[in-house]
């Protein structure tokens, strides 16, 4: 069965020591609080920015942004969700749940690695007939 509560997800995917840097947001000064991660001795890098919105308010939730980088270049990311074990692309109508209105999975994904652009598809042109 998949972890229900927080400390059933750290039991079966955290650290068997429990220390965790705790970023503890306070939702009256709205600030943001922005993290950098490193990976692959620094060729990838995400910025993690933190925001408390709609302080006190119905709405209130917790927003996270990624901005991804390979070496020292901005870079796309790419992103899915998970839940029980199924793989959720674009977060489509499809998805189990919802947050905030928006389709919406138990888990996130934000892939930083490779770049590249697709290949631009050829427009395929007939020759006219005679």
């Amino acid at each position: 069965m998949a972890p229900q509560t927080f400390d059933e997800y750290l039991a079966a995917y955290g650290r068997a020591d429990g220390d965790y840097p705790v970023i503890d947001l306070d939702a009256a000064d709205m600030q943001r609080h922005t993290v950098v991660v490193t990976f692959a001795g620094g060729a990838k890098k995400a910025i993690v920015q933190f925001f408390g919105l709609a302080a006190h308010a119905d709405g209130e939730h917790l927003c996270i942004d990624v901005h991804a980088f390979v070496d020292e270049q901005a870079a796309r990311s790419s992103v899915f969700g998970m839940e029980n074990g199924r793989r959720f692309a674009g977060f489509a109508e499809t998805a189990p749940g919802r947050s905030h209105g928006w389709p919406a999975v138990r888990g996130v994904s934000v892939l930083i690695g490779t770049q590249a652009d697709p290949q631009p598809q050829l427009e395929q042109r007939s020759e006219p007939q005679s």
